[in-house]
């Protein structure tokens, strides 16, 4: 039967040494790793103990997303208000210099905008 000697004496060997150096060490993580877990699970448990989490503000992300959407819906309403006249003549004007006739057989159906960049950040 064989004992486990944790402090190696003097007259002890390198490897019997190594060995309980090594013993030494992993008993030591062990028991760091051990008491680790511990705090861990305490911690988890104190929404448990003393009540629930108050609800958070909303994220940087969601006050994003919400500023997205009241900015889109304040564009669209913007949108909906203008009267594109002006511009529809205006782009037939173009389109009938451009082709040499008159606009009186041009229809525009969608006018797209597109956005202020320059011309080389197309390319």
């Amino acid at each position: 039967m064989t004992t486990l000697i944790l402090s190696a004496g003097g007259a002890a060997t390198f490897g019997e040494r190594m060995e309980v150096a090594g013993l030494n060490t992993l008993l030591g993580m062990g028991m760091a790793f051990f008491v680790l877990t511990l705090i861990m699970f305490v911690i988890m448990l104190f929404p448990v103990v003393f009540g629930e989490r108050k609800p958070k503000k909303d994220t940087r992300a969601e006050l994003t997303e919400k500023s997205i959407d009241n900015t889109i819906s304040q564009i669209e309403e913007n949108e909906a208000q203008m009267d594109d006249s002006e511009l529809v003549a205006v782009i037939a004007a173009a389109i009938a210099a451009f082709e040499g006739t008159s606009a009186e057989g041009l229809v525009v159906r969608s006018i797209k905008r597109r956005g202020s960049r320059k011309q080389w950040q197309r390319a």
